[in-house]
């Protein structure tokens, strides 16, 4: 008796997505706080840490390359995107067993850059297979509550690994943690391995099966309209300045999350496994926040009045940081409040590329979004060392807030300019009109 497709039952899609996520996250816990927090324990420059996050997360600005490969070749008789979720999948477990095998910071630096590098270029491809997944197969009424729980299970994973592997790092080295990360996502990769996206799909290729006719139908055979239909839907006005608003918005986070380890283990003087666990606390609290609150709250306010909160509460909370965050009690209360009002900006960011993103480019305009943000955070990333040279981390603070607000700036544009053109139907929420 074969379990029933994702696009037929509610749960098994909910639930699978999450956990899809939840796999996502695990390697960020791994290397975007507890080797980080370790490098950091080892004497490694703030400079240097902020490098290595600027080069690992590199992969994540090549979206756009992916969902185009995406939505121009798959073997539809497994489905649009289930085959390219499964080989990416592989891919990240390979990475990271390569990771384990490497040898201490101080000797093979650049060689943790590059393993971190091949993690996320295998990330990426599984992020974009599962949201063009996730576009494909989910309800319009869903979108919220998904992007909640989807945005919720990464946050969860990147928290429950962070400390895991932070305590792993502690007890038995780096290579245990790579490793346990490895084995958590070959788990998981047992539900695309035996969820078919639609009914009367392949299960494995030798299995019996056939493509689903909405699938032939919303598949592109050739480049040049696949790349005409991009491009004319990334011109609208509308668009142009949600992708501003997301590359400002999330350069921010990547230039926190680069200063973040060395200030707390070299300035504040935390000890990594305490860095770690307040971190995944953190990260805990706003991955159930996502999961509980942040899709209710986005549909009750409106998407656009909830992600405007969240970025000025976060441009207030760098501002109040600038000034006293040599205080361990305030800086620990950052990271909670912070993690919080990040997974809101995140889902409802999520939220609103996913409802523009449609038809046959779905994969490939919402991978633009995406690759915006994700060049955005490598790009705050690699500007951690100018800023301290100039002002110290004063200065990182109240750069984070002054990005916080210009984003604020170019969400509102588009969504003033959106409500001119005809509405597509994203949410309940006439607010998510782009």
């Amino acid at each position: 008796m074969s379990l029933p497709a994702l696009s037929e039952h509610k749960p098994l899609r909910l639930g699978s997505l999450m956990l899809l996520y939840a796999a996502q996250g695990a390697p960020e816990g791994l290397l975007y706080i507890a080797i980080p927090a370790w490098f950091a324990s080892q004497g490694v420059s703030p400079e240097a840490i902020g490098g290595y996050i600027a080069i690992i997360l590199l992969p994540w600005s090549f979206k756009l390359f992916n969902g185009v490969l995406m939505d121009r070749f798959t073997w539809l008789p497994m489905g649009r995107k289930r085959p390219w979720l499964i080989l990416a999948q592989l891919i990240l477990i390979g990475s990271l067993v390569w990771f384990a095998g490497l040898s201490e910071p101080t000797e093979s630096f650049y060689w943790f850059a590059a393993a971190g590098f091949a993690v996320n270029f295998a990330g990426a491809f599984q992020d974009v297979s599962i949201d063009g997944m996730a576009i494909d197969i989910l309800s319009e009424e869903e979108r919220a509550t998904a992007n909640g729980l989807m945005w919720g299970g990464k946050t969860l994973g990147t928290a429950g690994f962070a400390f895991l592997t932070g305590k792993l790092i502690s007890d038995q080295g780096h290579q245990l943690a790579a490793l346990a990360t490895a084995g958590f996502v070959a788990l998981v990769m047992l539900a695309p391995l035996f969820l078919r996206e639609r009914p009367g799909e392949k299960l494995m290729p030798w299995t019996s099966g056939e493509a689903a006719d909405i699938a032939r139908e919303r598949q592109l055979t050739r480049w040049w309209p696949l790349l005409k239909s991009v491009g004319a839907a990334m011109v609208k006005p509308a668009s142009l300045l949600l992708g501003a608003g997301v590359l400002i918005a999330f350069a921010a986070y990547g230039l926190k999350t680069a200063f973040s380890p060395s200030l707390a283990v070299q300035d504040l003087e935390w000890n990594r496994e305490l860095f770690t666990e307040r971190d995944a606390l953190a990260d805990l609290i706003g991955g159930l926040f996502g999961i509980f609150v942040s899709g209710w709250l986005a549909d009750k306010v409106g998407p656009m009045r909830a992600l405007g909160a969240a970025l000025l509460g976060m441009a207030v909370l760098n501002a109040c940081a600038a000034i006293w965050w040599t205080s361990g009690d305030f800086y620990f209360a950052y990271l909670l409040i912070y993690s919080v009002l990040f997974v809101l900006m995140s889902v409802c960011t999520y939220a609103i590329a996913m409802g523009q993103s449609r038809g046959t480019v779905a994969a490939t305009q919402f991978s633009i979004f995406m690759a915006l943000l994700n060049f955005g955070t490598s790009l705050g990333a690699a500007r951690l060392e100018g800023l301290r040279a100039s002002g110290g981390y004063d200065a990182a603070f109240l750069a984070c807030a002054v990005l916080s607000i210009a984003a604020i700036v170019f969400y509102g544009l588009s969504v003033r300019l959106s409500g001119r053109a005809t509405p597509s139907p994203v949410l309940r929420d006439q607010e998510m009109r782009l």
